[in-house]
C-alpha cells in the first residue's frame, strides 16, 4: 500500500464527494482521514468506489506495469499528468472506454463516435482533465452535459497564493481547531476558462477565492505567498512544485485542444 499515493488522491477527490457530486457517501470519513493523515484499508475502499477515477487509476497502473493503483506516480497522472499517460496506445484507451466505462450507453453513440475519431487523430490522454473536457460530467448519478462553468470548477485548476487571512503570514495547522469563517479562504491568481466561437481557450489571470476546510477541517500543512496550489470545485487540494504546476498546465492544455478538434 502506497500511503502517500492514497492521502494524495484522498485530496483530489474530496471536494466533488464533499459536495456529492461522485464517490461513495462517506465525505466525512475521506476528509477525517485526510485530516488525521490516515492511509489504511477503509481509505483503498472509499476511493475505489469512485466509478470513474479507479478505472482511470487501474489503467494507467497496468499499461506502465505497476501493481498499486494508488502509487503515487500513478494518481498524479490522473490528477495532475506526467509521462505515464504518454504509454497508453490509442486502441488501448477505446477497449477501456468501450469494457470499463461503457460510454456508449452514456453518452451516446454519435458522441461517441465522434471521441473515437478524434482519438487516433490526436492521442488522448486518459486523466481527469482530458475525461472533465472531452467526455461527460456526473452528478449525483445522473449523467449530464458540461456547461462552461462546470467544466473550470470540475478540471483541477493551479494558482499561485496571493493573500491569506487578514493579509498575514499564517501557518494552517492539522490540530482540527474551529475556526472563523474569514480564516477558512485565501485568493490565488489562476486563469479561467474561456469559449470563443465554440473554442475552449484560457484568459489572462484574475484573483480567485478557493476555501482551505472541508467541514471545519484543513489538512494543507503551511502554506505561504507566492506557492503554487492546486484546487477542484474551489476547494485547495495540495501545494504544487514547480515541475506539477508546468505538468498540469501542459496535460490540461492538451485536454483542451482535443477537445476544440473537428
Amino acid at each position: 500500500m502506497d500511503r502517500q499515493g492514497l492521502i494524495l488522491c484522498a485530496r483530489y477527490a474530496a471536494a466533488p464527494n464533499f459536495f456529492g457530486y461522485c464517490g461513495p457517501d462517506k465525505n466525512k470519513t475521506i476528509i477525517d482521514q485526510l485530516k488525521e493523515k490516515t492511509a489504511d484499508k477503509e481509505m483503498t475502499y472509499l476511493l475505489s468506489e469512485f466509478e470513474t477515477l479507479y478505472p482511470y487509476l487501474s489503467l494507467i497502473a497496468y499499461e506502465n506495469g505497476v501493481k498499486d493503483p494508488f502509487d503515487r506516480r500513478v494518481v498524479e497522472a490522473y490528477w495532475i499528468g506526467n509521462h505515464y499517460l504518454k504509454k497508453i496506445p490509442a486502441g488501448d484507451c477505446l477497449s477501456f472506454f468501450d469494457e470499463r466505462l461503457q460510454l456508449t450507453k452514456k453518452i451516446g453513440q454519435k458522441d461517441y463516435e465522434k471521441i473515437k475519431k478524434k482519438v487516433f487523430s490526436y492521442n488522448f490522454l486518459p486523466n481527469h482533465c482530458f475525461h472533465v473536457f472531452n467526455i461527460f460530467k456526473r452528478t449525483v448519478g445522473l449523467v449530464s452535459k458540461h456547461t462552461l462553468e462546470t467544466i473550470d470548477n470540475c478540471k483541477i485548476s493551479f494558482g499561485q497564493v496571493t493573500k491569506f487571512p487578514e493579509n498575514q503570514k499564517v501557518k494552517i495547522t492539522n490540530q482540527g481547531h474551529k475556526m472563523k469563517s474569514k480564516d477558512r479562504y485565501i485568493t490565488v491568481r489562476a486563469k479561467p476558462l474561456m469559449s470563443i466561437n465554440n473554442k475552449l481557450l484560457f484568459g489572462k489571470a484574475v484573483v480567485k477565492t478557493i476555501s482551505l476546510a472541508y467541514r471545519e477541517k484543513i489538512f494543507i500543512g503551511e502554506l505561504k505567498p507566492g506557492d503554487w496550489v492546486s484546487f477542484h470545485w474551489g476547494m485547495i487540494c495540495d501545494i504544487l512544485t514547480l515541475k506539477q504546476v508546468k505538468n498540469l498546465e501542459f496535460y490540461t492544455q492538451k485536454a483542451v485542444e482535443f477537445y476544440n478538434l473537428s
